[in-house]
């Protein structure tokens, strides 16, 4: 028998709220879901729910259907991208309702690409061979298996650099990555680009550096724009690059000449002392050992024009001019708006000029300093980067930046504290070492563990691919992190490319040791199979109703992971009173979520685990209410033995009749003649007993259906014994009365009975005082005395 249970509720001033909850909680792709509706302000039915999607190319609504209690709406969905839409929800006397819905990518298909060259610098005087690799990752960068044979096409910027050996390289059906070669041709940088159908293209760099190249003095000059109301001045850096544009240290001094020409070039101006215009301190030179010189530039008061900077060193290339403005705006006194111009820096370890910081309002104008100030620089990184205060004189519009560098060429951001903030991202680079170190890195940009994985081995000369002049024994560790078979490098062949198998998630710190070098690294490693699970359950769960969970399994990442074997996960409550839920579900192979129906019992909260192989043991605590309707019976108090005797039980919920509940009736000491198994339409059943011989009888009542808990009621009704009667025809109507013509029988029983009445008046009372004064045998007796009168 099925309840729909309907109570009708008072006008409330204000509409109910709708709630909701989604399963599975986290939706994929090209999968469907339901989203539950209920009111969360009351034991209110959801009718005629309305759901719409703000974009139904993500998500569409399939339908409504609503639970047997009315009391929950579940609106079926189909989601077809990943993305974010709104969901909107509304139904008669509720308020509506809009909440935002994830949908995930589907972390089971291969969707972009990654490449990775191995080694990725090398030099013109060193070997010419070396790797590729591309891989197969889902949108979230993890990689994963192709569902069929994936051919992907190779391709370079410059033939003239780098040459693939393949054009082409195909991943296997269920592998995630394939490997090739390249070819060195000549100096420079090559791009290395791989693409796919459907897939976006993705390239890595190849340097090929030329040893025999000239290095380069680079031409600074901040600020570029001076204010020349008053005498003013700018800075000149220099400093020495190699061919790749990265600071290198000077390996003898290095003097630098710094002009001044017109903006044409054609004529140069005169920088000598006597200069109305320019004045510019003594010949820049970069030391021995470094790798950076500067030279003030003193502009005249009244200066105006743009003029070009330029450089010349004997030995070395030089980069173009730079031009220099200057210009005679009124004089803006300030001590806000700092900016600075950064220089690229070497990780010396040292203290290096690190750029040149001047004043400057929001609309670009230049600044001159009313007071002396200390400028306040903060670094993302103080290890890599450390800078004191900067002091600027007063009437000044610039100063110099020095900072405390480290020895590693960590990324680091700069933060100008004015008034007008500036974030800037310093350009840092490592020190060349022209030593050869031993160098070892997985060809995969991320790589599955406990699958095999291509690992390079090889020996660099000032970070440049070189050779080995010996051949070189390898041990690689520790091994609890990584499996590798035996290692060797030949002289023959520069680049040693031996499968490996990382044991653990996330970065592992691994080691590569020889009788001669040492060297550590670190692989990335990712797992595809689940790390836990997601338990979803209705946020309203109704003792006495069947309810929807869901169990979900997650990445690292959280996100929706799918299974690649059926996986069995058990199921245990604390409480099984409370919440009954079957001993285990299973989620199959290919998918990423089950359902299942759980019973709720009894109100309260029960503790329910979840375990499953390989993955972590989770608990989730799932509370159950109730709703108790009120129940009541009513009957008299008395009753006689041998008299039927009603009962009624009223059933309510908030002083609203229920109806459709099952009544299960008990009588103890009487016999049930007739009796309701339902509530009717105005929340009462009744009952008919009879109860053979005087005494107690209790009678109960239990009101159980749909969504209410069971609930008993109780009364005890005592039973007496019936009123003894006499037949008028006992009694000769010819006899006469010792008082006359009136019969004294005919007298003394209205005088009994009229007494009692008067003074008890309720039957009940007057059965009970008859029955303990024994009216019927005093009436029996004067019977007897009249008789003896009459015969005497």
């Amino acid at each position: 028998m099925s309840f729909i249970l309907i109570p009708a509720y008072a006008d409330v001033s204000a509409p109910a709220n709708l709630g909701m909850k989604i399963i599975p909680g986290k939706i994929v792709e090209n999968s469907e879901g339901v989203i539950e509706v209920y009111s969360t302000t009351g034991d209110i039915p959801v009718d005629k729910l309305i759901a719409t999607s703000s974009d139904p190319s993500i998500v569409q609504v399939l339908g409504i259907e609503q639970d047997e209690t009315h009391m929950i709406s579940n609106v079926k969905i189909k989601a077809f991208a990943a993305g974010d839409v709104k969901i909107a929800l509304a139904a008669p006397g509720f308020a509506s309702n809009e909440f935002d819905l994830t949908i995930y990518t589907n972390s089971n298909m291969a969707t972009k690409l990654m490449i990775k060259a191995t080694p990725s610098i090398y030099a013109t005087n060193g070997p010419v061979y070396g790797y590729i690799a591309v891989e197969s990752t889902n949108n979230n960068d993890v990689p994963t298996p192709v569902t069929s044979d994936m051919v992907v096409s190779i391709s370079t910027s410059d033939n003239n650099i780098v040459t693939p050996k393949d054009d082409a390289l195909i991943i296997k059906k269920g592998e995630y990555y394939a490997t090739g070669s390249i070819v060195v041709t000549g100096a420079g940088t090559a791009q290395i680009s791989a693409s796919s159908t459907s897939m976006q293209s993705v390239s890595t760099s190849v340097v090929v550096n030329n040893i025999n190249s000239q290095n380069t003095i680079q031409l600074y000059v901040y600020p570029k724009t001076i204010n020349a109301y008053a005498a003013s001045s700018a800075y000149a850096v220099v400093q020495l690059h190699d061919e790749s544009g990265n600071p290198v240290l000077a390996k003898n001094d290095i003097p630098v000449k710094v002009q001044i020409t017109n903006a044409s070039g054609i004529s140069t101006i005169n920088t000598s002392r006597e200069s109305p215009l320019f004045q510019i301190g003594e010949q820049a030179v970069i030391k021995k050992g470094t790798y950076w010189a500067y030279v003030p530039i003193e502009v005249t008061a009244g200066t105006s024009g743009t003029f070009n900077v330029v450089a010349s060193a004997t030995g070395s290339l030089i980069s173009p001019p730079v031009q220099l403005t200057s210009n005679t705006n009124n004089t803006l006194l300030d001590t806000k708006s700092a900016r600075l111009d950064s220089l690229p820096i070497l990780a010396t370890g040292q203290k290096e000029l690190v750029g040149v910081i001047h004043l400057e309002d929001p609309s670009g104008q230049m600044l001159i300093a009313k007071d002396n100030l200390k400028i306040e620089i903060d670094s993302s990184d103080p290890s890599v980067v450390s800078i004191s205060d900067v002091p600027m004189d007063r009437g000044s519009q610039s100063a110099l930046v020095f900072a405390q560098v480290g020895k590693t060429a960590n990324p680091v951001t700069l933060d100008v504290v004015t008034d007008n903030p500036q974030i800037v991202t310093q350009s840092i680079s490592s020190v060349p070492i022209d030593s050869i170190s031993l160098k070892a890195e997985s060809l995969l940009p991320k790589v599955l563990t406990h699958t095999k994985i291509p690992i390079a081995y090889y020996l660099t000369k000032a970070d440049a691919l070189s050779f080995s002049t010996d051949e070189l024994q390898l041990m690689v560790s520790p091994s609890d992190s990584i499996q590798t078979g035996t290692l060797s490098i030949h002289k023959d062949v520069p680049i040693l490319i031996s499968n490996g198998v990382l044991l653990k998630d996330g970065t592992q710190n691994l080691s590569v040791i020889s009788p001669v070098f040492s060297s550590t690294f670190s692989i990335e490693g990712i797992s595809d199979n689940p790390k836990s699970i997601e338990f979803d359950y209705p946020e309203k769960i109704t003792a006495g109703l069947q309810n929807t969970f869901s169990i979900e399994l997650l990445d690292g990442q959280q996100i929706p992971a799918y299974a690649d074997h059926d996986i069995t996960i058990k199921l245990v409550s604390n409480d099984p009173t409370i919440i009954e839920m079957p001993d285990s579900v299973k989620i199959n192979s290919g998918s990423y979520f089950t359902t299942f129906n759980v019973h709720a019992k009894s109100e309260g909260t029960s503790e329910i685990a979840l375990l499953a192989n390989e993955i972590p043991l989770s608990k989730f605590d799932v509370s159950v209410i109730s709703i108790t309707p009120d129940v009541n019976i009513q009957a008299a108090d008395f009753g006689e033995s041998g008299v039927p005797i009603s009962a009624e039980i009223t059933a309510t919920y908030k002083q609203v009749p229920l109806k459709d509940l099952k009544v299960d009736w008990t009588v103890d000491g009487a016999k049930i003649q007739s009796m309701d198994s339902d509530v009717h339409s105005d929340g009462t059943a009744k009952m008919t007993f009879i109860a053979d011989s005087p005494g107690q009888v209790h009678i109960g009542a239990s009101v159980s259906g749909g969504l209410y808990q069971v609930t008993t009621s109780s009364k005890d009704i005592t039973i007496n014994a019936p009123l003894a009667s006499t037949p008028s025809e006992n009694v000769p109507k010819n006899n006469l009365s010792i008082l006359g013509s009136i019969d004294p029988l005919m007298l003394v029983i209205p005088l009994v009975a009229g007494i009692g009445i008067l003074i008890f008046k309720k039957r009940e009372m007057f059965e009970e005082i008859s029955e303990k004064i024994n009216l019927s045998e005093m009436i029996t007796g004067l019977k007897d005395k009249v008789s003896r009168v009459k015969e005497n």
